[in-house]
């Protein structure tokens, strides 16, 4: 089931943050996006396969995370996830949704470039290691 994050979801949120990222978002960052619209959890039978972060960066819906618990991962968990953001910005008349992924990240490009992104340039440094792919989805099309 895809629904709103809440606080108490939190914990589980950022374990699945510390697992995924080399840069982690902090308990504080994900309690400030708490019960936002935008900020969904997969979850199945109580347990938090995956979260997303959709949010709203002048006028366009933008993608500022999304991941898999490593446990769930290759079983359509972020397939989902991404889904129910797509309609989220549908719903709210949004025409794309735009993302940064790291350029080094081959996996997360080919994720995204199946579900329809465009590459649509590149933004040196954007990461202290990583230069950032900037990808977008056209929901007019």
């Amino acid at each position: 089931m895809i629904r709103v994050a809440t606080r108490s979801d939190i914990p589980s949120i950022v374990e699945i943050e510390n697992l995924s990222f080399d840069a982690p978002w902090s308990s504080s960052v994900f309690r400030s996006y708490a019960d936002y619209p935008g900020f969904i959890v997969l979850e199945s039978e109580g347990v938090i396969l995956g979260y997303a972060v959709l949010v709203v960066i002048k006028r366009a819906a933008h993608l500022a995370s999304i991941a898999t618990h490593p446990k769930y991962r290759r079983m359509g968990v972020a397939t989902a996830l991404l889904e129910g953001c797509i309609l989220l910005a549908k719903e709210n008349s949004y025409s794309l949704i735009r993302l940064e992924v790291r350029e080094k990240n081959n996996d997360a490009q080919k994720f995204y470039l199946s579900n329809g992104f465009e590459m649509k340039g590149v933004i040196p440094n954007y990461y202290p290691d990583d230069n950032a792919i900037i990808m977008e989805l056209d929901l007019e099309c």
